[in-house]
Formats: C-alpha cells, sequence, structure tokens
C-alpha cells in the first residue's frame, strides 16, 4: 500500500515493501566453530607428535572395547542347593551325573588326596545316584556347604559321612 521515502513518511500508491528476512539460524557460531576446528587440529597434533598420548588414547580404546565386551553374566546360574535341615530325609544325586562321594570329614572334595597324612582313609563310601539317607550336621567349609548323612538304602548302607550340600535333594 505505502511505501516510505527517505525521510520515513509514507508514499501514496507505491508497491508493499517486502518483509524483512530473518537471519538464518546456525547451532554455532563462527566463533564456536573455529574454536572446535583449532581443537581438533590441536589433539591430531598431539597425537602426530607425542607417541605416549598415541599409546594412551589405543589402551584406552581397548580398555573401553574390552569392557564391553565382559558386561553380562546373566547367563551364568548357580547350582541348586537343597534346603534340608537336620533330620531330613534326603537323595543323594550329583548334579555333574555319577556317583557321590562320602568322606570321614567336611570340605575333603579331591578325590586324590582320599588318605590323610598319618595314612588313615578319608573315604567312607561311594553312593549310587538315588540313594536315600538322612542328614545328621550341617557345616560349612570356605564358602561350600556340607551336609553329614547318614545312608538308608544301597551299598553304603548303615554308614555315615560328609558329601558337599549340592550333591543333595530333598525327598
Amino acid at each position: 500500500m505505502a511505501e516510505e521515502n527517505q525521510s520515513g513518511t509514507p508514499v501514496e500508491g507505491a508497491a508493499p515493501a517486502a518483509a524483512p528476512e530473518a537471519p538464518a539460524t546456525t547451532t554455532q557460531s563462527p566463533a564456536a566453530q573455529a574454536a572446535a576446528a583449532d581443537a581438533a587440529g590441536g589433539i591430531v597434533n598431539v597425537l602426530k607428535t607425542n607417541s605416549t598420548a598415541r599409546y594412551v588414547l589405543i589402551g584406552a580404546v581397548a580398555l573401553a572395547v574390552l569392557a564391553s565386551m565382559m558386561g553380562g553374566g546373566e547367563s551364568v546360574k548357580n547350582a541348586p542347593v537343597a534346603v534340608v535341615g537336620v533330620g531330613s530325609n534326603v537323595v543323594l544325586d550329583n548334579p555333574n551325573g555319577g556317583i557321590s562321594q562320602l568322606t570321614q570329614g567336611p570340605g575333603i572334595v579331591n578325590v586324590s588326596g582320599a588318605n590323610d597324612d598319618d595314612g588313615t582313609e578319608q573315604n567312607v563310601c561311594k553312593a549310587q545316584p538315588g540313594t536315600r539317607a538322612t542328614v545328621e550336621e550341617e557345616q560349612v567349609v570356605g564358602m561350600l556347604p556340607f551336609v553329614k548323612v547318614k545312608v538308608l538304602d544301597g551299598d553304603c548302607q548303615g554308614k555315615s559321612g560328609w558329601i558337599a550340600k549340592v550333591n543333595v535333594k530333598a525327598g
């Protein structure tokens, strides 16, 4: 409708003036972009000239990769341990399969070390899977729980010995 002259007063019959364009917005100012470029150039220069900095960077990357690969562990499961007490009837069953070894004392889990220092036999009996027994005592050696059982049937009937609690099922 009106155009303005140099004095700022509107002039009749002139075409409307176009609205001034909004300035283009940038995410960074030119000064910030220049600073980022200088920093990147400085880092590259340090890595080119300083071998120790290169080794530190390589070590940090390797450590990050190793840490990411070691995460998880949710698939690891502990062997179930029976909830039994003194006087409970149990079934001897090695979770790894095979026989269950009864020993004179708790904590003896090594078959090859079956003899004590003075030559006495430490193995009481080797019970077949499914052998029934009664719990007489409980004890923890290190972090491994043991139970003393009296065997009720099978080749070891009437014998009493210690066995890892993981080899015992309630029932």
